[in-house]
């Protein structure tokens, strides 16, 4: 069974960075291709990861469900949706992308969802280790796309909102039934120190552990400029905390 690391935070947070870093972190510490699966309808992990997507879930599902009747004779039509799904795949040196891409249209979906779900859950057992980027709301997770976290990282920034809103998303995630191991409330873009009204919330908080990562100029400029975060120097001081993590878990 896979270890499956699911990472959430309201956008701008750094979320998909520290993703693709993550991925970048347990394919040098494993030498074993990583699966990343973008389930922000807001893509961008395949930028981060230097990447381009051409297909996503949400353009197959609605494809399917506008050609349900166009399966090729001799084929079921679970086959043929596993073999676009497959389509679907970036494969990269170090790690194999999903991207879902945008939430359902009108339509039923019920199908077609139950066979995606199939898919992704017995794709993500092909790999030692999933890093899943989330949206906030965590869209995917709540229609059980997967059933079971390893590891979950809520990104947050350093502010009294940044991490509110990082402990409504993990109850969230609790609420939802879904089964999380290692919580963990990660605040990214540090300068300097966490200001105390901030810790006093994080030691309220029902995260089980905390991790400070410091602003780097270095990825600031790469986002700027549409680059990927695999380029970054293995000496950046927030690539070597993300090793870290990775090493952890």
């Amino acid at each position: 069974m896979s270890g499956r690391i699911a990472i959430a935070g309201k956008g701008g947070v750094g979320k998909s960075t520290i993703a693709a870093l993550l991925v970048r972190a347990l394919h040098e510490r494993t030498g074993k291709v990583v699966m990343a699966v973008d389930a922000d309808p807001n893509s961008n992990l395949g930028e981060k990861l230097g990447v381009r997507v051409e297909r996503t879930i949400g353009d197959l599902r609605e494809d399917l469900l506008r050609k349900a009747d166009e399966v090729p004779v001799g084929q079921s039509k679970q086959d043929f949706v596993l073999y676009q799904m497959q389509l679907a795949l970036v494969e990269g040196s170090s790690f194999d992308l999903l991207t879902m891409g945008r939430p359902e249209g009108p339509g039923c979906y019920c199908f077609i969802n139950n066979i995606l779900r199939t898919f992704i859950d017995l794709a993500m057992d092909r790999y030692d280790h999933v890093v899943i980027d989330n949206e906030a709301g965590m869209e995917h997770l709540s229609r059980r796309t997967t059933k079971r976290m390893d590891a979950f990282l809520v990104i947050a920034d350093e502010t009294k909102v940044g991490v509110e809103t990082a402990v409504r998303i993990i109850k969230l995630a609790r609420e939802m039934g879904i089964e999380i191991g290692r919580p963990t409330l990660v605040l990214n873009k540090v300068k300097g120190y966490v200001h105390s009204s901030v810790k006093d919330i994080v030691q309220a908080s029902p995260f089980e552990h905390v991790l400070v990562l410091p602003f780097d100029r270095d990825v600031e400029r790469a986002s700027i400029k549409g680059r990927s975060v695999m380029e970054l120097a293995d000496a950046s001081q927030l690539y070597q905390k993300v090793k870290a993590l990775a090493s952890e878990l």
